[in-house]
């Protein structure tokens, strides 16, 4: 049995919630003069700026989140390379999703109601809203939180960083493994409240064309973007860094594709988990090419 790959702790760090009370408690709002309807529609405008400055800051911290979380995988990655080991692979226990993010607010949510009533005022909903409906809102705000991530000046320059120490891996011939996929307690919660949890939801901000992934289902990933099904992260950690002892000479790219043509079924057109009968396929594919390449070293 292959030893289990070299692999690089969760750097990911809860995140604060704002500390300034925006939201203010919605005042009555009795019908009978002019003056007190004018009392009443003003102190709800100042809900509705409340709120508005609580979804702002709400978004802030979740792009400070985000920034913080790829570069801490981004150093940590830098960091290892300088003294990588013979392996050939690193494992990365660590998810960056929309629904990890989510967790991480709702866990702080769950537990302390002066927090969960903060929250509620700071989405604009009121303090008595359900789990569902206050799970729900909060989802859809971190959702454009990570689409702002995507656009933003610093998430941008974070994902640069972080693409060009995998370009380093790929010279150094060290392939990263990654989860895919948060398959941590907040889909249970979503099924407990009857939400959905879509596969964009829990999918990993991680992913890179130079990584290789734990996916889901057999469908997923392409030629490009390698995911494999049925063996967990450490199974197919140990399995990447056995081919390595097993060639020596095989780059990032050739373990990847050797990965993805062992979970096709070229005869059907589908994919599939890997099992048994793939590892030994993905073996024999770098012994194979190990003989090749012996052959053509003697020819040069």
């Amino acid at each position: 049995t292959p030893p289990n790959p070299q692999s690089l702790s969760n750097p990911s760090q809860a995140p604060r919630l704002p500390e300034e009370k925006l939201a203010r408690q919605a005042p009555s709002v009795p019908t009978e003069s002019p003056r007190e309807r004018d009392v009443a529609e003003e102190g709800t405008r100042e809900d509705a700026r409340g709120a508005l400055e609580g979804r702002a800051m709400l978004r802030g911290a979740v792009l400070e989140r985000l920034v913080r979380g790829l570069t801490e995988v981004e150093q940590k990655l830098a960091t290892f390379l300088e003294n990588p080991g013979r392996q050939g692979v690193v494992t990365l226990p660590v998810v960056l999703s929309e629904s990890s993010v989510t967790y991480e607010f709702w866990r702080l949510v769950s537990v302390q109601s002066d927090d969960r009533n903060f929250l509620s005022q700071s989405l604009g909903l009121p303090v008595t809203a359900d789990d569902a409906l206050l799970l729900q809102t909060l989802r859809q705000e971190i959702h454009a939180a990570f689409d702002e991530f995507q656009r933003s000046p610093s998430g941008k320059q974070a994902r640069a960083r972080y693409e060009e120490v995998l370009t380093r891996y790929e010279a150094a011939r060290i392939q990263p493994v990654i989860s895919g996929h948060d398959t941590g307690p907040l889909a249970a919660e979503c099924a407990r409240l009857q939400l959905p949890c879509e596969p964009e939801f829990t999918r990993s901000l991680l992913l890179s064309p130079l990584q290789l992934a734990v996916a889901l289902s057999p469908e997923e990933g392409t030629a490009t973007q390698v995911m494999v099904a049925g063996l967990t992260l450490t199974q197919l950690g140990a399995l990447v860094g056995h081919l390595r002892r097993l060639n020596p000479m095989l780059g990032n790219a050739q373990v990847r594709q050797f990965l993805l043509r062992a979970a096709t079924d070229l005869k059907n057109a589908l994919r599939k988990p890997l099992g048994d009968a793939e590892v030994e396929r993905v073996q024999e594919l770098a012994k194979q090419l190990l003989r090749l390449q012996a052959v053509a070293m003697l020819h040069v």
